[in-house]
């Protein structure tokens, strides 16, 4: 298996380089965790597993070189993105807690990284629908 040898970000994506001279790279919406954290907490990482992983410590973000291997695709054309851009004051790391999901997997849905299930459409939908209910009964 190739090892990765060096590891660069753009605004946009994380690149890393193998030992056999091929770049691969990804949006960094594949990783929301990195797309959140700064160009420091970026940067502060390590080789890991003899050059198969990287590892940010300080964020607790683990990434193995396979994941690089397949293209993921960003597509902010998609329902979640749709809902929750309506609702741009809505803290989406708690909105994510309230449904009970880490937030990197509702950044994933939004992102279009992932498709959710008609299922997790639902949960995220009657989600927005409950606070909603919850804020205009508190005005009373």
């Amino acid at each position: 298996m190739e090892k990765i040898i060096n590891v660069w970000f753009t605004a946009e994506r994380i690149y890393i380089r193998t030992d056999a001279d091929k770049i691969y790279s990804l949006p960094l919406e594949v990783f929301p965790i990195l797309k959140e954290a700064s160009g420091p907490q970026r940067e502060d990482f390590t080789i890991e597993m003899g050059g198969e992983a990287l590892r940010w410590k300080a964020l607790d973000e683990d990434i193995h070189i396979s994941s690089f291997f397949e293209p993921e695709t960003v597509n902010y054309d998609n329902e979640v993105n749709r809902l929750l851009s309506q609702f741009p004051y809505l803290d989406m790391k708690a909105f994510a807690a309230y449904l009970g999901m880490h937030w990197t997997k509702l950044a994933r849905f939004r992102y279009g990284v992932w498709t959710p299930t008609a299922e997790t459409l639902e949960k995220i939908k009657n989600g927005i629908k409950k606070i909603g209910n919850e804020m205009a009964a508190a005005t009373f």
